[in-house]
């Protein structure tokens, strides 16, 4: 299927301009031939490095050139929408459509009124609004790293918790039972969702057929394991390369373990928590997912 035998994975190292080095390579690479330069795309993680690396392309050609195909898939927080280039991918496929974020609030902050009046517990419109958003926060959390849902009623829970924690889980209940069925009868799915399944997709359609023209993912740093599975894909197949921003290279292997993740221990099954403010960490547990 075109596959390398190695991912091809490289660095621009912390003192080197980012969107300026990548552009500077790829034209360097691609860039005798105009129409292989254009027939290119490169995943980038929000508009704003789309922005940032357009304007280094105009820096490094000094006169004109026709772009790569420029995609932002969104950042970790999902403030931004995964890029228009990628929609079309879900038009082949049983990807149902993405509930609009205003409507989900507003659904969900009406779930909590009624389930805080059921309760004896009212709340106004204001405070139902807040702890809506913060069920959707919650729940975009769990798309990104895939967790079910339903793992929210799997919780392990001592007989201390305190009143505030037990009525947080309350209102997590509404996403276990009530807001699958929301979204069922409307046919439709959580955005979050909605962009691990359409990566999902593209992965696959890439493991059957790459693209004919080079395909770059460059200074993408979230976790998530639809992302990582989606990065994978690209270091392996044929024209595909992953450039990472700032990944340190000298550190010896001691050093790079150290930093976590870590397996979990088999007796608890817990696993011990990672050096998670190490500025390798995101970048190391990353590979580690890919």
């Amino acid at each position: 299927m075109g596959e390398r035998a190695r991912p091809a994975l490289y660095s621009i190292p912390a003192h080197r301009a980012f969107a300026d080095a990548l552009a500077t390579g790829l034209i360097a690479r691609h860039g005798a031939d105009p129409l292989e330069l254009a027939q290119g795309m490169v995943l980038l993680p929000n508009n704003r490095a789309v922005r940032a690396v357009g304007d280094a392309f105009v820096r490094a050609s000094r006169g004109g050139l026709l772009l790569p195909r420029l995609v932002a898939i969104g950042d970790p927080e999902l403030g931004e929408r995964s890029g228009g280039a990628l929609d079309p991918i879900g038009a082949g496929t049983d990807i149902p459509p993405a509930i609009e974020p205003m409507q989900r609030l507003m659904l969900l902050s009406r779930m909590v009124q009624e389930a805080r009046r059921a309760r004896g517990q009212p709340v106004d419109a204001g405070e139902a609004i807040r702890l809506g958003q913060a069920l959707a926060a919650v729940l975009d959390q769990m798309h990104v790293e895939q967790v079910p849902v339903s793992a929210l009623a799997d919780l392990k829970l001592t007989d201390d918790l305190s009143a505030h924690w037990q009525t947080s889980l309350d209102l997590f209940e509404l996403l276990t039972a009530r807001w699958p069925e929301e979204l069922t009868q409307r046919g439709m799915i959580d955005q979050s969702d909605r962009r691990n399944r359409m990566f999902a997709a593209l992965s696959a359609r890439w493991a059957d057929a790459p693209p004919r023209a080079f395909v770059v993912a460059a200074g993408i740093s979230t976790t998530a394991p639809a992302v990582a599975r989606l990065l994978a894909r690209v270091a392996t197949m044929r024209g595909g390369q992953v450039v990472f921003a700032g990944l340190d290279q000298h550190m010896d292997a001691e050093e790079w373990a150290a930093i976590g993740p870590f397996d979990a221990d088999p007796v608890t099954g817990r696993r011990p928590p990672g050096n998670e403010t190490h500025p390798q960490y995101a970048l190391k547990l990353l590979l580690d997912r890919m």
